[in-house]
């Protein structure tokens, strides 16, 4: 490969790496410029999958602090919960635990996988995914294994369209 290539992927894996800049979109106009197809394909989704990777776990790591702070803060004011406070913050987060099951219980987690490219972008499909609850890991797996689905799509529709067009 040429210093043209070389840079022409970098730019492909920056492409990736920003988000709602998917790999969706990168690796198509990578593979309309001529670049070399399965470079093309590794580069823009690597560089997607590194950001989506920082969010999930940066997202469940900033998630733990705040949990932490808020605790410190309630232990720190010095006054104990009565037992009605108490039952109130018990059944509110029982209610919220409920509805993160309702959600995961209609497609969640992977549903949100599969059309968060479409929609809100990967990045933000991993943090919202942190934020319902959901562990990082899982949730880096299922938005990550549905961006090299949907990289492979995008390549094959970009290959497909640039050979029915005479490229």
């Amino acid at each position: 490969m040429n210093a043209h290539e070389w840079w022409g992927l970098a730019g492909v894996f920056l492409g990736g790496a920003t988000p709602w800049l998917e790999a969706i979109l990168v690796i198509p106009a990578g593979i309309a410029t001529g670049l070399p197809l399965i470079p093309v394909i590794i580069a823009g989704t690597l560089g997607n999958l590194l950001t989506v990777g920082a969010a999930a776990y940066g997202g469940e790591r900033l998630r733990q602090r705040w949990t932490t702070w808020r605790q410190r803060k309630r232990d720190a004011s010095g006054t104990e919960p009565d037992s009605r406070s108490r039952a109130h913050r018990e059944a509110k987060a029982r209610r919220k635990q409920e509805r993160i099951e309702r959600v995961m219980d209609r497609g969640g987690l992977p549903l949100l996988a599969i059309l968060g490219p479409l929609g809100i972008g990967t990045q933000l499909a991993a943090l919202a995914a942190v934020a319902a609850g959901v562990r990082a890991t899982p949730a880096f797996v299922w938005v990550g294994a549905a961006t090299v689905g949907w990289s492979i799509a995008a390549a094959i529709a970009a290959v497909t369209g640039l050979q029915l067009l005479g490229f």
